[in-house]
């Protein structure tokens, strides 16, 4: 079932079943495990996954077969197989998925579209997202582009405060899921590229009557963001990010080999090093296999939620994670089988993508340090030195916390609402 090709008819079929014991079955887009409104304009709906897939989920939590591991506790070779046993545990006998589903259908406003397809993507393109309008009327549209391993979930916490300004500062919040990611669903040809994908934001930012706006974003949202604004331009009126990554150009290693550089400088190569030889294997696998890993994630939630756990044990900063919150990402991203949004994060990070356009509109960096994670070699990462990232950038605001980590709009909430606040005051 979750392996089935997911197929766009050519004639759009508007009329959805119902089932009452499985709830309503989305006709248009065969393949989806949950209701996607078959629509080309903003379309309200609640997040509902098929009861086939929850009683397939079960099973094969209830069937995990526990790791063996040579090695105690979590370590760099991977997870601790007694907590990816406790996690399967919690799961089989206390996550409750049901009052999740209440939770995001009760405290944020899920929407609908299609747009049309661009660029090499000639396939429409049907899009998820989390629209909370400001009572403010001065409030600023904002386009949240979230980060791999991620969905909109990531924005759960930050989505209200943003909005509810109460005199100050405030906006007007669209959070979607990229494609392939939750409940947006996963290309069904080659082609879908970062310009793709932003123009595809574009247009449903003008579908919401949102003229002009400005742009958040972290990790892959970011190599996105990084793309519209060349491809939308004269749409974006600034760039915030919490994530923004610089590679050593030719001479900066010629003066690091000579010793010329910075201890700042120095530092940031270091870790950089470190993370691309010690720390990036699931990025390898993702870019040069995608295929190959999905085919193991898709056969095993609790296997997909160790991959997802893994990373953000090493880059949160010590934030303790509950398994609520762990098994509630990984169910949304098992909700499509984890391909289509393995095939974006190699699709995103191709080398001809990471050549990013110098933009002229204006940006708000923040850099989150690692310091309380569990290694040392990357407390650092991410601290690219501020004339690095005006190399590609107009930075007109930047700032550095020593912890955060790689989310840090869950693990630093509140730091990290005042400095988007801050930096939109400042425009």
């Amino acid at each position: 079932m979750l392996f089935k090709k997911i197929k766009i008819m050519s004639l759009w079929l508007l009329a959805a079943s119902a089932d009452a014991a499985n709830g309503p079955k989305n006709v248009a887009y065969a393949g989806l495990d949950f209701y996607f409104p078959n629509t080309t304009s903003p379309q309200r709906f609640d997040i509902k996954l098929d009861q086939d897939l929850l009683e397939l989920v079960k099973r094969k939590v209830r069937d995990y077969r526990p790791s063996l591991s040579v090695d105690e506790g979590w370590n760099i070779r991977g997870p601790s197989g007694q907590a990816i046993a406790d996690l399967a545990h919690y799961w089989e006998h206390r996550y409750d998925w049901a009052k999740v589903e209440r939770h995001f259908n009760k405290d944020f406003d899920h929407y609908a579209t299609t747009v049309p397809g661009n660029g090499n993507y000639t396939a429409p393109i049907p899009l998820h997202f989390v629209h909370e309008k400001s009572s403010n009327k001065n409030a600023i549209p904002l386009l949240l582009l979230h980060g791999w391993s991620s969905t909109h979930y990531e924005w759960a916490d930050v989505i209200k405060p943003l909005t509810n300004g109460e005199g100050e500062q405030s906006f007007h919040i669209v959070a979607p899921d990229l494609p392939g990611f939750g409940f947006s669903p996963a290309a069904t040809q080659p082609g879908l590229g970062p310009k793709e994908i932003g123009r595809a934001f574009d247009a449903l930012m003008k579908q919401l009557g949102y003229t002009t706006y400005g742009l958040v974003s972290t990790d892959i949202g970011w190599t996105v963001a990084m793309w519209m604004t060349e491809v939308a331009k004269d749409s974006i009126s600034a760039h915030f990010t919490d994530f923004f990554l610089v590679n050593p150009g030719p001479e900066d290693l010629a003066r690091y080999e000579k010793g010329e550089t910075t201890e700042e400088e120095n530092d940031y190569i270091a870790t950089a090093n470190a993370f691309n030889s010690r720390h990036y294997g699931y990025g390898i696998i993702q870019i040069q296999k995608p295929q190959m890993i999905s085919l193991s994630l898709v056969d095993s939630p609790v296997g997909l939620a160790g991959w997802l756990w893994d990373l953000k044990e090493g880059f949160s900063n010590g934030y303790d994670y509950s398994f609520d919150e762990l098994i509630t990402d990984t169910m949304l991203n098992y909700a499509q089988a984890i391909t289509g949004a393995v095939r974006v994060y190699s699709d995103l990070v191709q080398p001809e993508f990471t050549q990013y356009p110098n933009t002229g509109v204006p940006t708000g960096v923040t850099q989150w340090g690692n310091l309380n994670g569990p290694w040392s070699d990357v407390a650092k990462f991410g601290f690219v030195p501020r004339d690095w990232v005006e190399r590609a950038a107009n930075v007109v605001y930047f700032n550095r916390h020593e912890t955060g980590g790689h989310y840090p709009a869950i693990a630093e909430m509140d730091l990290w609402v005042k400095d988007v606040k801050a930096f939109f005051r400042s425009l």
